[in-house]
């Protein structure tokens, strides 16, 4: 009994040691720090179990480039990866794992860099 006690409370400890957030650098954005900005704006929803924020920014080069790079971060650790550039501008899918869930990143980013789209989707679980 005492044996089983034992590897049942090792077990525990490891599932809650692995089972941590993300840690994604690009959710900084929807921190708040931007909510004055009047050329930011940002859309949060939960639903159906589905965790969904999207942040737009118009006119704004200097934050465009600051999400670029930081998803290049998060790019390190992505399962997978894809991206496009053409006349219409340069997009980026990042595909991230957590907790048995995917959690999809994408970032749009317009030709003249004053403008980008940048969405973070995925299971709630996924952010556990």
């Amino acid at each position: 009994m005492k044996r089983f006690l034992i590897i049942f409370l090792l077990a525990t400890v490891c599932h809650i040691a692995n089972a941590k957030p993300p840690q994604i650098l690009v959710e900084q954005f929807f921190d708040g720090r931007y909510n004055k900005e009047k050329t930011v704006s940002t859309f949060i929803s939960k639903e159906n179990g589905t965790y969904y924020r999207m942040l737009q920014v118009k006119d704004n080069p200097a934050i465009v480039k600051k999400i670029a790079e930081t998803l290049t971060k998060d790019r390190t650790r992505a399962t997978r990866y894809f991206e496009q550039t053409g006349e219409g501008g340069k997009s980026t899918i990042v595909k991230m794992t957590n907790n048995g869930e995917t959690i999809d990143i994408g970032f749009q980013e317009a030709p003249s860099g004053k403008s980008a789209t940048l969405f973070i989707k995925g299971q709630e679980k996924a952010f556990k």
